[in-house]
């Protein structure tokens, strides 16, 4: 009886020691455990912040292509002028010269330098030498005849007497009229009429017809 009691001592002694022995490992496994499962965590959350830029990154570059569409489809609705083929541009024609007018007294040109008459279709208006452009008058220096001379004078005269009549404004001539040879063919208008005109009417002058034309008949 005494030998069986001792046995069952000692086998409680054994479990009390695996028992002590078990007990003080288990600390370390749980810290081992903690940190595995930190490392772990670790290795998956790193990648979060990257997926989030690049998502960010992603967004913005789709944005700017929404309004880059956007903007050109509101330059596309825009109308646009239409531009016929072919089509030139419209001309615009050509202002004639309108000198200053002038209602001063006019001279015959022997010592007077401007707003004289030098024959009866040629005067100095402005500082430039004018030719009445739509007359043609017998000439006096290169008469052909004494009577073409002697009615060049009077239509010289004539001419004066027009024009000291009141304020004449000169406008450049065009047509046929602009190509009659020597100084700057103008017409001379009194109140939209031709000054010339009156000495046809007076027998004076005749119309411009291209070319000069004799007097002597």
């Amino acid at each position: 009886m005494a030998k069986t009691t001792k046995r069952k001592k000692r086998t409680g002694t054994r479990r009390s020691a695996g028992a002590r022995s078990t007990g003080g490992m288990a600390p370390w496994y749980v810290l081992g455990a903690a940190i595995v499962g930190g490392i772990l965590y670790m290795d998956n959350m790193t990648p979060g912040p990257e997926k989030g830029a690049s998502a960010v990154r992603t967004a913005s570059i789709e944005r700017k292509d929404k309004d880059s569409r956007k903007a050109e489809r509101r330059e596309a609705a825009l109308p646009r002028p239409k531009v016929a083929v072919g089509e030139k541009k419209a001309e615009v024609a050509p202002v004639p010269e309108a000198l200053p007018a002038f209602s001063g007294k006019w001279f015959i040109c022997t010592t007077q330098t401007d707003y004289c008459v030098l024959d009866g279709s040629t005067i100095l208006y402005a500082g430039r030498k004018v030719r009445l452009a739509d007359i043609d008058v017998p000439a006096i220096d290169k008469a052909r005849c004494e009577a073409e001379r002697l009615r060049g004078g009077d239509a010289k005269l004539r001419l004066r007497e027009i024009l000291n009549e009141g304020n004449v404004t000169l406008v450049a001539a065009r047509g046929a009229a602009a190509g009659k040879p020597g100084a700057a063919p103008h017409l001379v208008l009194r109140g939209g009429q031709s000054v010339g005109r009156r000495l046809v009417s007076e027998g004076l002058a005749r119309p411009w017809t291209g070319q000069h034309q004799s007097w002597c008949g």
